[in-house]
């Protein structure tokens, strides 16, 4: 590699931080170009002369270094655009419509746009990029995306690999399974004109249908259950490489919040759907939850008793297994924002699948269910999720913490947009305005934490009276760090955290007063379905100050403490669990598509016209 091109106006713009990136990978020469026709005419000159592979970085964004390592080592054409997807196949050609200036930043607004990214070219490919270069400089209006490279590239015959975006999205599941079968339905998709949404959609019903399936114990009821996860997980991949391969200026925002929620509604479904199937008759004597050919084989062990006797005991399990779940996603967003972009924890491929293969992603996942589900019972699965889940968290989380989101403080953002990822109510705001935001927000997030899973393990029935909002005024801690900028290094740990205390309280307080375990499960999982969607709503500048009808982290943890003194847990919880169902129903559609008064809009098709961003403060 010896040329690289970046396609942002200068290398000013640009930024001296990629270009030290490049020169330590072994780039000697960077040059510049506009986005536009004569930018894009200077890179296919530079293609038609290159003699080996030539890098292309598109915007002034810097790409995380671990990324662009990623890219050179993969060989043959590779590219990264910070959304997850397969490999590109090459296409039959269908026309696209200009951008429509409704998704095009206001004149004189900076936009972080997700378009920004990198593509390498393999030297056989060179000439084929050369003719998408001239193409899009003859007939693109507007400034080149990576996916608009990346579309000419593939109409040609170029098959491009498309980098997911981190270890969570990635794995051999997806890699060797799903992606071969993703790319002939890309094109099948394509030629049809269905969109990312549309896939995303088809793909959580599949999903839905495959958790009532697996609430079955016939073995009949099971292959289907199968059958339809493994679809819902294809469409779900094949949505998200059209939406890589856009020619869009912008990843539309409620298309990456219907892809990222289609994801987890349809993990927690089948959750809750192996959770019901341990509560079908049984052999007498039998334990719930392990059920099939072999799941007699662990009624005598400890396996059997984790968690506790009963189908309640199976719940207990499901509702640890989706905790960490959510925990884990909430610090891989708030990783990626710190970050500007998601980068992978090893570049090299040894250690790459060694990486793969602990950080047990999505299509992992539902090996481990698929085979211990059918073969031992659902009791096992939850184990084994919350087992290797642990770990892989713990993996993923300190990898992170020790590489550091960005070496540089005064590169770090301090826009606001990750403190509104808090999720923060009335209450906490008030109190972080006490301190002015000049605590930072970290250590009295950890010191509520610990003293609330010390008392949750200890057991929250010993906490009477006024004691049992003991564990909610020691989270209220946390609201001394509600109003900081959240520019720390660690920082992006902050949201998860907050999400991990005011979960386990809730789940520690509802299984002590005899809530049934299905209620508190549902519960928690509106609880976790409302912190991602306030984040993917910060994201894209529609960040909330304070979440006055989601009543906050705090808010609900008062609110179900307050409903222990009155002796009112299992009304309380079944109120507030419908009532965050149905607000999270009506923010989709009233927040998500539809026109706001200030003119930032979200229409059914997920594009996106605004005047300007509006970040929590």
């Amino acid at each position: 590699m010896t040329v690289a091109l970046v396609l942002s106006g200068n290398l000013d713009e640009a930024g001296a931080g990629l270009c030290g990136q490049l020169a330590a990978l072994g780039v000697r020469r960077v040059d510049a170009a506009e986005r536009t026709g004569p930018g894009l005419l200077i890179v296919a000159a530079a293609a038609r002369v290159a003699g080996e592979r030539v890098l292309i970085c598109v915007g002034g964004d810097t790409v995380p270094e671990p990324v662009l390592a990623r890219l050179l080592e993969a060989g043959g054409t590779a590219a990264f655009t910070g959304v997850t997807a397969g490999t590109v196949p090459p296409t039959p050609h269908i026309p696209h419509t200009p951008p429509s200036s409704a998704a095009r930043p206001a004149p004189g607004q900076a936009s972080r746009s997700p378009a920004a990214g990198a593509l390498v070219v393999d030297t056989p490919d060179l000439d084929a990029l050369a003719q998408s270069a001239e193409s899009l400089a003859a007939t693109h209006t507007g400034p080149a995306a990576v996916g608009a490279l990346i579309d000419e590239l593939t109409n040609r015959g170029v098959r491009v690999l498309i980098l997911d975006a981190g270890p969570g999205s990635e794995g051999a599941v997806a890699q060797f399974l799903a992606d071969p079968a993703a790319r002939d339905m890309a094109v099948w998709a394509a030629m049809r004109k269905l969109t990312p949404a549309a896939l995303y959609g088809i793909s959580l019903s599949l999903g839905l249908v495959s958790a009532v399936w697996f609430a079955e114990l016939a073995v009949r009821a099971k292959l289907a259950a199968i059958a339809a996860l493994a679809g819902s997980f294809l469409f779900a991949r094949t949505g998200s490489l059209l939406a890589a391969t856009s020619r869009a200026e912008r990843i539309r925002p409620a298309v990456a919040w219907l892809g990222a929620a289609c994801g987890l509604l349809t993990e927690i479904a089948v959750y809750a759907g192996l959770a019901v199937s341990s509560g079908l008759a049984g052999s007498p004597g039998g334990v719930a939850g392990l059920d099939g050919p072999f799941g007699y084989t662990l009624q005598n062990t400890s396996v059997a008793s984790w968690g506790g006797a009963g189908t309640a005991g199976v719940w207990r399990l499901a509702i640890a297994a989706m905790l960490v779940l959510g925990v884990r996603r909430m610090a891989e967003l708030g990783y990626e924002h710190t970050a500007r972009a998601p980068g992978v924890l090893f570049p090299r491929s040894v250690l790459r699948t060694l990486e793969q293969a602990v950080t047990l992603p999505t299509g992992e996942r539902f090996v481990v269910i698929v085979v211990t589900s059918v073969f031992f019972g659902p009791r096992l699965t939850f184990l084994v999720l919350l087992g290797w889940g642990l770990v892989a968290t713990g993996y993923v989380v300190a990898g992170q913490a020790a590489r550091g989101a960005d070496p540089d403080p005064s590169a770090r953002q301090a826009d606001g947009t990750l403190a509104a990822y808090r999720d923060d109510g009335i209450v906490s705001r008030w109190i972080g305005g006490l301190v002015e935001g000049r605590l930072p927000p970290l250590p009295p997030v950890l010191v509520g934490l610990l003293v609330t899973g010390v008392l949750a393990a200890l057991g929250l029935q010993n906490l009477t009276g006024i004691l049992v909002l003991t564990p909610v005024e020691a989270m209220m801690l946390a609201a001394l760090g509600a109003r900081h900028p959240h520019d720390g290094r660690l920082d992006w740990l902050v949201p998860a955290l907050l999400m991990a205390g005011e979960c386990v309280f809730l789940a520690a307080l509802g299984l002590s007063h005899r809530v049934a375990a299905w209620l508190v499960f549902t519960l928690l999982a509106a609880v976790i379905m409302r912190h991602v969607d306030l984040v993917f709503r910060a994201r894209v500048g529609r960040g909330l100050p304070a979440d006055v009808f989601g009543l906050g982290w705090e808010g609900r943890m008062l609110l179900a403490g307050v409903a222990a003194l009155a002796g009112l847990v299992p009304f309380a919880y079944a109120a507030l669990s419908g009532y965050l169902w149905l607000l999270f129903t009506w923010d989709f559609l009233s927040g998500w598509l539809r026109v706001t008064d200030d003119g930032d809009e979200l229409d059914r098709d997920g594009s996106r016209g605004r005047r300007g961003p509006k970040a929590a403060t």
